[in-house]
């Protein structure tokens, strides 16, 4: 901590590993003010020197004048487009790839409720927020996952205002999100796959080259889109993931095709998936080029995500067990894999009912049914 002294009496610096700006010897952290009121010491986070320069001249003179306890007053007026700003400057270092999706979706909520003060949001406003998203957009209703997406922003603002001591309380406490339904396992069937492929274009040249990746390793959108060529670890034929959805290190995978796709590559920069004068693939961008490859393919209810289910598909279809593919996938737990067992299954049923009759002639469909049912679908498919 550094301490006050001449023109910078009333400031210190407060290091943290993740701090929102670099301080003195380049360490991350804030800056903060310190001032005496009533006979005590109040500290209040600025963030940059300059904002605690001019906040503890702003609260010096409160103080003289016999204002309202500062941090009081400054704590009831601070409103929701000051707390979402401050998050969202926040998030820029840490969750770059995203952070635009983020700013659009914090954007849509303070368009439903208003940059009111932030003390004032109480449970039953997040409640009508909930419906107010659940009507989505002319086109189409937004299912309970986009919801809770929104959700989790606005939370996640709270939860920093909450930790920089501009609040005291979150409103979310005791809140519950939407239950989601996540058993969805799109396959993608070679005719589909031909097409769609045709679709994409050409420009940028890593663009066709990126979507292989996803279909070869089951990696995410943003996972590919932040690889760096520096990564790759071609002794060990894995990809060193940096930052991942569940916030930790994680190796991705490479097949011997998928190796063969980033050996084909160009080297423009840093970045292993980027235009050509090295500015790396957003997640933004390559959402909306694979929804429009698939528009002009004429595939419907197909997503970019959709690539890393049929890696799971096949992979369960080639012979690979649940654990194997729940390790592919770098799943939590196996019941995360699971979703994609009914499309397996439906293979298991065909095959049967493809069969030889039997000397007592075809099985029944209750037959059937009682094959399946002994398949044990948590171990070797």
């Amino acid at each position: 901590m550094a301490r006050p002294g001449g023109k910078d009496r009333g400031i210190f610096f407060r290091a943290r590993p993740a701090g929102e700006v670099a301080g003195p010897r380049g360490r991350r952290g804030e800056w903060w003010t310190r001032y005496y009121a009533d006979g005590r010491e109040h500290r209040e986070k600025a963030g940059t020197k300059t904002l605690a320069l001019d906040l503890y001249r702003r609260r010096k003179t409160e103080v003289r004048q016999g204002a309202k306890f500062p941090e009081t007053l400054r704590r009831h007026d601070v409103r929701l487009k000051e707390l979402v700003n401050a998050y969202l400057e926040s998030v820029q270092a840490s969750q770059a790839k995203t952070v635009g999706r983020i700013t659009r979706r914090l954007d849509e909520v303070l368009a439903i409720l208003g940059n009111i003060p932030a003390k004032v949001v109480k449970a039953e406003d997040l409640e009508r927020l909930k419906l107010k998203l659940a009507k989505g957009t002319r086109r189409a209703t937004r299912k309970p996952a986009s919801i809770n997406r929104y959700l989790q922003d606005l939370k996640a603002v709270f939860s920093k205002a909450v930790e920089s001591g501009k609040l005291d309380r979150s409103p979310f406490l005791g809140l519950d999100l939407l239950e989601e339904n996540n058993k969805r396992a799109r396959e993608l069937t070679p005719e589909e796959e031909f097409r769609l492929f045709q679709s994409i274009p050409s420009n940028p040249p890593t663009l066709r080259p990126y979507f292989r990746f996803l279909l070869e390793t089951g990696a995410r959108a943003g996972e590919a889109c932040g690889l760096r060529w520096s990564h790759i670890l071609w002794a060990d034929g894995v990809a060193e993931l940096p930052e991942t959805k569940v916030g930790k290190k994680q190796y991705l995978i490479l097949s011997q095709a998928a190796q063969a796709i980033l050996r084909a590559l160009p080297r423009n920069g840093p970045q292993v998936f980027c235009w050509s004068d090295g500015r790396p693939l957003t997640v933004d961008y390559v959402t909306h080029a694979f929804h429009r490859a698939a528009l002009v393919a004429g595939i419907r209810d197909l997503r970019q995500h959709d690539l890393r289910h049929a890696y799971a598909i096949r992979r369960l279809r080639g012979g690979a067990n649940l654990v194997a593919v729940s390790g592919l996938l770098r799943h939590a737990s196996t019941q995360m894999t699971e979703r994609y067992l009914h499309v397996t299954r439906a293979d298991l049923r065909a095959a049967v009912e493809a069969g030889q009759p039997s000397p007592t002639g075809t099985p029944t469909g209750t037959e059937v049914e009682g094959l399946l049912q002994s398949v044990d679908f948590k171990g070797t498919i």
